[in-house]
């Protein structure tokens, strides 16, 4: 990664936020984006995965760079990449990599004023901790990618805790005393403050919902604070201004509640056991006229997941659906279908992505919960052209 980004002449130093987690951060990343947007900033925010589109991943000012401008700029970073393998076979920038490189280049040709990234595996070895950030944050740890991380919590925070550097202050959101103790160690290791949110009375956030929302707004909060004193930018009117723009956060995919031909329907990205419980939290706040059993449409990435999430999904389920995603890491239909208990007493629809756009004219459920799966709630409010946040 520094050698492609040498190559093209990018900066690894400069005003980036940089956050880790297994959940939230990409929720926490754009609450700041649209704070620090309202004060005026220009923001660039680099996110993985996407929705629906690849150059959602890339951000100015909110809005997803213009497909001219991304397809250029990746053609220019791969030829970039190409060149390097070419000098040395063992070197070769993978499309994450690459695409990395092309969000901080674009960041630096535009000249924003902070850039928020997203890290998208993990931490010590993702593509984003080439950088050297002004402010580090870890979001959650919880039990994901275990067969690349580990089986325990503290294997997985050590693995976040990559991303620290010496005098870079990292906030740590809701996580658990074993691993905030790997974390603080790590931190005591490089020389680094660590920090952790207050308590806020939170105003109402207007697009964002459920109860992670509000401790990442709570995380986002006291990192926008840290960082706007940093930069003697902090008084009452830009302040109150920030908070607003944080409020107005959207981020698609994250209990996000639409109506669709007269039927309610929830998009929700849980993938892993942290998140389900998330969800299941969720789930209890609903109120009670709105709390029915509802068509699931699950898809999963791997075994496990699957294992983990499937038998919330049967219990809450009237009918299932379930999803065959095009996708190599999907776990195949038939491993779900085998994950459904005997005694489950709806109806099972074995149902191919390519027609996820009738999914509305098929379920005859006034309710609908589309979870399991980031990839399968993308392809579907893509399916169903949804507006993405």
């Amino acid at each position: 990664m520094y050698r492609l980004m040498a190559a093209g002449g990018v900066c690894c130093a400069g005003p980036f936020l940089h956050v880790a987690g297994t959940n939230g951060k990409g929720s926490v990343c754009a609450m700041l984006e649209r704070g620090f947007r309202e004060i005026g900033l220009r923001t660039g925010f680099y996110s993985s995965p996407h929705l629906v589109h690849w150059n959602e991943r890339i951000r100015i000012n909110g809005q997803p760079i213009p497909n001219e401008d991304f397809i250029e700029l990746i053609a220019h970073w791969d030829q970039l990449a190409r060149s390097i393998a070419t000098e040395d076979p063992l070197t070769v920038p993978s499309s994450f990599e690459i695409l990395t490189a092309a969000a901080l280049d674009y960041f630096q040709r535009l000249a924003v004023d902070v850039s928020i990234l997203e890290t998208g595996f993990g931490g010590r070895w993702d593509a984003t901790n080439a950088v050297y950030p002004e402010i580090c944050a870890i979001t959650t740890i919880g039990l994901d990618h275990t067969e690349f991380f580990g089986e325990g919590e503290a294997d997985i925070a050590w693995e976040k805790a990559g991303i620290l550097k010496g005098g870079v202050p990292v906030f740590v959101g809701n996580v658990s005393p074993s691993a905030f103790s790997v974390i603080e160690k790590v931190a005591e290791a490089v020389g680094v403050l660590v920090l952790r949110p207050g308590e806020f009375i939170l105003p109402p956030l207007q697009f964002l919902h459920g109860v992670e929302q509000e401790e990442n707004f709570q995380l986002a909060r006291a990192i926008a604070r840290h960082w706007l004193c940093g930069l003697k930018k902090f008084d009452g009117d830009t302040w109150h201004r920030c908070i607003h723009g944080m409020t107005q956060a959207r981020w698609s995919g994250r209990w996000d509640r639409r109506e669709i031909q007269g039927k309610s329907w929830i998009f929700d990205g849980t993938h892993n056991v942290h998140g389900l419980n998330m969800l299941k939290k969720n789930w209890e706040n609903l109120p009670s006229d709105f709390r029915r059993r509802p068509t699931v449409v699950a898809a999963m990435l791997g075994q496990r997941r699957a294992e983990d999430l499937m038998p919330f999904f049967c219990s809450v389920a009237s009918e299932l659906v379930l999803v065959s995603l095009d996708e190599e890491r999907a776990t195949p239909v038939d491993t779900l279908r085998s994950l459904v208990p005997d005694d489950f007493s709806g109806k099972v629809i074995i149902f191919p992505e390519e027609d996820l756009g009738k999914l509305p004219d098929t379920i005859s459920c006034d309710f609908v919960l589309v979870a399991g799966s980031l990839h399968l709630v993308g392809k579907t409010m893509g399916a169903l052209n949804l507006d993405i946040g």
